[in-house]
């Protein structure tokens, strides 16, 4: 099992704003720049111009939490649509009953009721997490994609010096660039892949 996330979101932007809008600059920071449910990286699709800002308790249900930075979540369209005003009570405190309803993505919990495949997939471990996998649709293909693409360039970033490294020992050098082609390739497949389905939905 492959934990779902790297890095943990924390919300530690203490000034006040009017406006949630004004919020996603740091957001975004906070988030790690990345989507707060699906943990998928912005960077892949058009960064903070695209994402949105999720409000946990829906600002529909409970107006006066609209401003709130520990009410908002920096998250993906995707997440974000796929939520919408779903909540399970009409207390903004109570965020899931009999395992209907959602984790606050900055809860430490979170990290316990979701896990990943060795393909990248995002798998439930209780009833609560195959709620939220399913109103939130994380069995999407785009999620293992952008965790894969995220995952092959890092390596990619940390291969690439040890070519310069090694460019004088034939035998490394070749080694490391026979893997350095093939992560590039398994790169394109899924940057193509990506692309492809971003034009396919608009």
């Amino acid at each position: 099992m492959i934990k779902l996330r790297d890095r943990l979101p924390v919300r530690s932007f203490t000034r006040q704003y009017s406006s949630y809008r004004s919020y996603k600059p740091y957001l975004s920071e906070d988030f790690n720049n990345r989507c707060g449910y699906c943990d998928d990286f912005d960077g892949w699709v058009g960064g903070e111009r695209t994402y949105h800002i999720d409000h946990f308790a829906p600002k529909s249900k409970f107006s006066s939490l609209e401003n709130e930075y520990s009410n908002l979540v920096y998250a993906c369209p995707f997440c974000n649509r796929f939520k919408s005003n779903d909540w399970p009570s009409d207390d903004h405190t109570v965020s899931f009953i009999d395992n209907k309803g959602y984790i606050d993505p900055c809860d430490e919990r979170y990290e316990a009721h979701f896990y990943r495949d060795t393909y990248g997939n995002i798998r439930p471990n209780n009833e609560l997490a195959e709620y939220m996998r399913k109103k939130l649709q994380l069995f999407l293909s785009r999620h293992r994609i952008i965790w894969n693409l995220t995952r092959i360039k890092i390596e990619l970033d940390r291969i690439k010096p040890l070519l310069d490294k090694h460019k004088h020992d034939d035998e490394k050098f070749n080694r490391i660039k026979d893997i350095y082609f093939q992560l590039s390739m398994e790169f394109q497949d899924y940057l193509n892949y990506l692309l492809g389905e971003k034009l396919k939905n608009g």
